[in-house]
């Protein structure tokens, strides 16, 4: 299993009075009276589509185990029972996700079970990661386009990426919170650029030799042997996609 760095995790959840839901693919688990607990049909659903869609996108058999989901009230019951009150985490040991479900925010969908069920492809560094999965949303967070979010963050000079991106997890790491969505949708329509230019097949290769804790000089390499062209240069062609409007 890989290594996964989970700051502040913590498994007061494992003891927590959970209702548990099970259906084909997912372990739901929610809490008495919460919204989860109310639209949990609706809940069973989206995911059970989001794990056909994935599995049929990545040609992969169905997971030998079921997915765990925790649905958390609200932020503060999050951090309490697992340490961190973003919207929502997959934990590749547990093979679960822990997800805030709320009136403001319903994190369901593919996102993070994308992380889970492409784990046999390997690790890639995180804006390759984050780019597959959140190209199978469709849309940023807020159900905008990609390409409309990215431009308009493009006119603020605070809002920078450069083709280290493409080899280090590390640079990925250091992208400012206050633009974390910004960033998704980059990675996004990076993704959707390789594998409409290169194909799926040369996309999942190129995926698999990508290492997250190999230099960037070692996943600059996998960039030429792969695909043919070094990451600055697919750097800059991807750039000009943004500008033209190739990218989508």
């Amino acid at each position: 299993m890989f290594e996964q760095h989970l700051p502040g995790y913590i498994e007061a959840f494992k003891t927590a009075p959970w209702i548990v839901r099970e259906s084909p693919h997912y372990r739901s688990h929610y809490v008495a009276g919460s919204l989860a607990e109310k639209e949990i049909d609706y809940i069973v659903e989206t995911q059970e589509k989001a794990c056909v869609d994935i599995l049929d996108f990545l040609n992969l058999p169905a997971p030998e185990r079921s997915i765990s989901y925790y649905f958390y009230p609200d932020a503060d019951t999050k951090k309490r029972l697992m340490g961190n009150p973003w919207f929502a985490q997959s934990v590749y040991a547990d093979f679960a996700v822990h997800a805030l479900y709320t009136e403001e925010h319903r994190i369901i969908g593919p996102h993070e079970d994308m992380h889970l069920l492409s784990l046999p492809l390997g690790l890639a560094v995180g804006f390759i990661q984050e780019g597959l999965a959140e190209r199978m949303v469709g849309h940023d967070w807020f159900g905008n386009s990609f390409t409309g979010t990215v431009r308009e963050a493009m006119s603020d000079q605070h809002f920078t990426f450069s083709p280290d991106l493409l080899v280090s997890h590390q640079a990925w790491l250091d992208t400012p919170d206050d633009f974390a969505r910004q960033y998704y949708a980059l990675a996004a329509l990076f993704s959707d650029y390789l594998i409409t230019r290169f194909g799926k097949e040369a996309y999942f290769k190129f995926y698999t030799a990508l290492q997250r804790g190999a230099t960037p000089d070692e996943n600059g390499w996998q960039y030429e042997s792969v695909l043919g062209i070094g990451p600055d240069a697919l750097f800059t062609d991807f750039k000009s996609s943004l500008a033209t409007g190739s990218a989508t």
